[in-house]
């Protein structure tokens, strides 16, 4: 079956470029032909094509060297690696075919060839389908405009607690790239942007989900309304024992706008994953949620709240309610300010909204046995996430706001969550220094680390952390209390004629045992973390751009926490500073005491009309000296050359 679908692939491209050139060249002729022609008055009847086809893709190369100076004791002393790419599934030839018929049915295929420098020449030489092949239809009728698709993998969203990206204040250092990141026209203009309007173009993906199924799409509907809906399959719907069961996910949204600025919504979403065709067993969830918007001059409201249930032969839970409210003011007043509150309770279980499931482990595809998975599974254990993320069996309250001081302009925010009921006794938190780094070093796995308590993910890695105060069904013997702080600042200048960006951010999480309205870097709590970034970006030319990067990040635990294998009795000081300045009163821990930095630089080239090359250096440590196996060092050096066409 794989033979034959990569033969179907090639043939349906082969064949589709044989329609372009026959079509150019066709055209090419009768233009020719016509200066040949002698004149006449018949009218020649020239049929027209059928379809219209486009092509449009890139070309991604990237160079990719890792020189380790410390590795940890289980790497098998490999401290080398010269790579093409850095080994995640990131296409380096994507191909975008389109095409229009005479009955305006469009159709579209992204074709991609892995890179052609690594691996066995048979596998990554094999021309393959990214997305799929979707077919997508609009029409028009007396009832309203309809727009339907199908296929192969859409990006779709709905609402916050149905289906919806993951999605931030987009406080976050731009210094590292995807794949996904856009070309802009000058190198120095991606920084810009992100000075003028703080958000960072990530691509189609970001703030969606992926559906394989149908999609439809209704506007102009009679008194005001609308709709949207899919049916089709998520990575929940994947099963090991028939390709073909009766796996879906189910949604739809329909609107109903009224006059002054009011909105009003319903919204729909059932999921179900069979895991026994014996028995006829299933897992599966069903939400509802009603959803209101209202905006005035000074300010705006946003709610969505409803009611889900989760079943399983594992769990049979009653309905759980989730409500998410941001009240947001003007961006025209002098402080604008956004409020949200959440609560989502431990029995409302989606993994397509946009916050965590810490409450139902077996939901997660293909869960092994002994609590591992076997696929990439986000954070489950008691999250230590940032502002503008949500997890499940938690509430909690944020407020962000921002103001401009001429050139500098600064955002803040903070908040307070806390559990509903007690849970695990883990936590879990992610890097915010050399996230991308570490996950590069073991791809999608889980509980690695001389420790084994790392985790990796797309481009980003968490820890589990251990809590010893727990009851004998495994759960923690108190709630957990989380406070966050989360501070940035943006300053454009100019040294001479060249124009230059800085910017600054501090992230401070913490989790506790009681409430804390800010947090705190000590041992009365359990975790500490906090961070600090800086990229400074400088306008070389119209076509070269300059980017430095620093970051440091420290991470202590207290005695409730897991502790150390350091075979010193005086312990690690958990401030740097404080110990330098009077060692005999420092404060001292026996738990985590991380310390992660990052020192990096980049040169931004513009050398085509579409195309660009990028160049980073990093100089990256991970250190804990209480964890005496825990210590990484060594640099990182990148090149991409990205060509759009």
């Amino acid at each position: 079956m794989k033979d034959f679908n990569i033969f179907i692939s090639k043939y349906f491209i082969t064949l589709s470029l044989t329609l372009f050139t026959i079509s150019t060249c066709k055209i090419y002729g009768q233009e020719n032909e016509s200066l040949n022609q002698i004149f006449t008055s018949n009218i020649k009847n020239i049929k027209s094509n059928s379809s219209s086809i486009s092509f449009a893709g890139s070309y991604r190369f990237l160079g990719f060297v890792r020189n380790q100076t410390e590795v940890f004791p289980n790497n098998s002393g490999k401290t080398l690696v010269l790579l093409s790419g850095d080994n995640f599934r990131e296409p380096m030839l994507l191909l975008k075919l389109k095409g229009l018929t005479k009955d305006k049915i469009s159709f579209g295929a992204d074709f991609m060839l892995n890179s052609t420098y690594k691996g066995p020449e048979n596998v990554n030489n094999q021309l393959t389908l990214e997305l799929g092949l979707n077919l997508r239809s609009s029409f028009t009728t007396s009832f309203g405009k309809f727009n339907v698709s199908s296929g192969g993998v859409n990006w779709y969203r709905q609402s916050r607690l149905t289906v919806w990206g993951n999605r931030s204040f987009n406080r976050e250092s731009i210094y590292h790239r995807r794949p996904q990141t856009r070309l802009t026209s000058t190198p120095h203009l991606r920084y810009e942007n992100y000075y003028n309007d703080g958000l960072i173009d990530e691509g189609v993906r970001y703030g969606n989900r992926a559906f394989q199924g149908i999609f439809i799409n209704g506007q102009n509907l009679p008194k005001g309304f609308s709709l949207k809906g899919v049916i089709g399959k998520t990575p929940f719907n994947r099963s090991i024992l028939d390709s073909l069961s009766n796996n879906y996910t189910g949604c739809f949204r329909v609107s109903k706008k009224f006059k002054n600025n009011f909105n009003f919504s319903y919204n729909y979403l059932n999921s179900t994953n069979l895991i026994d065709t014996v028995n006829n067993e299933f897992r599966g969830y069903s939400i509802n949620t009603l959803e209101f918007s209202k905006k005035w001059n000074l300010f705006s409201i946003n709610l969505e709240a409803g009611l889900g249930n989760y079943y399983s032969p594992e769990n049979n839970f009653n309905n759980g309610e989730a409500l998410i409210l941001n009240i947001s003011s003007s961006k025209k007043a002098k402080y604008p300010i956004d409020i949200q509150a959440y609560r989502i309770s431990s029995e409302f279980v989606n993994l397509t909204g946009n916050f965590l499931n810490t409450s139902v482990l077996e939901i997660f595809p293909n869960t092994g046995s002994n609590n591992r998975a076997t696929t990439i599974r986000p954070q489950f254990n008691s999250p230590m996430v940032g502002l503008g993320i949500h997890t499940n069996n938690r509430q909690g309250i944020s407020v962000n706001t921002q103001h401009s001081f001429g050139k500098l302009k600064i955002n803040a925010g903070i908040g307070i969550s806390s559990e509903i009921d007690t849970s695990i006794s883990s936590i879990s938190y992610r890097y915010n220094v050399n996230a991308q780094t570490l996950s590069r070093l073991y791809l999608f796995a889980r509980d690695w680390g001389p420790y084994n308590v790392l985790n990796s993910t797309y481009r980003n890695i968490f820890e589990n952390v251990s809590i010893s105060d727990t009851n004998i069904n495994g759960l923690a013997n108190f709630k957990k209390y989380f406070a966050n702080f989360e501070f940035q600042a943006k300053y454009s200048g100019n040294l001479g004629s060249k124009k230059f960006y800085i910017f600054f951010l501090s992230r401070f999480n913490s989790c506790s045992r009681s409430l804390h309205y800010f947090p705190k870097y000590n041992l009365d709590v359990l975790i500490s973390q906090i961070s600090n970034q800086i990229d400074f970006n400088l306008e070389v030319s119209n076509n070269a751009s300059l980017i430095l990067n620093f970051g440091m990040e420290r991470i202590i635990g207290n005695h409730i926490t897991d502790l150390g294998d350091n075979t010193d009795s005086s312990g690690s000081p958990i401030n740097m500073i404080l110990n330098r300045l009077n060692p005999t009163n420092s404060i001292v821990n026996f738990a985590r005491n991380q310390r992660n930095r990052l020192i990096g630089m980049g040169l931004d080239y513009k050398i085509g009309k579409d195309a660009m090359i990028f160049f980073r250096h990093n100089l990256y440590s991970y250190h804990d000296p209480n964890f005496v196996l825990n210590n990484l060092k060594g640099s990182e050096t990148m090149l991409e050359l990205k060509i759009l066409f």
